[in-house]
């Protein structure tokens, strides 16, 4: 925004000798751009204010939005982790992370909030769609196969049951997850074990439940 100095007009004002038509011009001239100076100036600074006021609104939409989702989730994810002994805070979280509140397009059509991959030919029961995976030391973009749910309750319960069952070639492989008795260690258990390819996976992970004290569902 360009800055007016206001002082500097008012000295240039008073040095000036108004005695005749030309400096009546001067005058009228300096007035003018006395006038329009301060009209700009009020009007940035408003312009400047209203912008700061959207951004407030904004922000204070998507926390609620936010709380919304986890409010939403939560009840049913907490009475999962009564009959599974997977923590909520680590579920929840994951839901966040992997469906970005539920926007993402495998989550808010195919209602996967997971990302759980699926071998299945069925294609009533799986979709492709284009995922990141981080390959030696880089994200590339790669062709997926993902299941399908009815609706995230669903998803919720078939992503508990694949830590519960483990993977077609080790049935124990997230017995760390299950076993762990805080999300800081149930998260380090993913990715040990592999659930995800994102190297900063456990960071994100742990970053989401500190900030909304996801840890208070567990």
């Amino acid at each position: 925004m360009t800055k007016f100095n206001l002082n500097k007009i008012k000295n240039k004002i008073k040095t000036l000798d108004f005695t005749g038509s030309a400096n009546l011009l001067n005058l009228m001239t300096v007035s003018l751009v006395f006038l329009l100076t301060f009209s700009l100036t009020y009007y940035f600074i408003s312009e400047s204010s209203i912008n700061d006021q959207i951004d407030m609104t904004n922000h204070e939409n998507t926390l609620i939005a936010e709380q919304k989702f986890i409010d939403k989730v939560a009840p049913y994810i907490q009475k999962r982790q009564k009959k599974d002994g997977i923590l909520a805070s680590i579920t929840i979280a994951q839901m966040i992370l992997e469906s970005d509140w539920g926007k993402s397009s495998l989550a808010s059509k195919y209602h996967n909030y997971f990302g759980v991959k699926s071998t299945s030919d069925d294609a009533k029961k799986t979709v492709k769609i284009d995922t990141q995976e981080y390959v030696n030391g880089q994200w590339v973009t790669v062709k997926g196969t993902f299941a399908v749910y009815k609706n995230w309750q669903e998803s919720v319960y078939q992503h508990n049951r694949l830590f519960l069952k483990g993977t077609t070639w080790n049935k124990k492989q997230y017995k760390d997850v299950i076993n762990a008795k805080n999300y800081t260690d149930g998260t380090k258990a993913l990715v040990k074990n592999a659930y995800a390819t994102d190297p900063d996976y456990a960071k994100k992970i742990i970053r989401l439940v500190e900030r909304y004290h996801l840890d208070i569902y567990d």
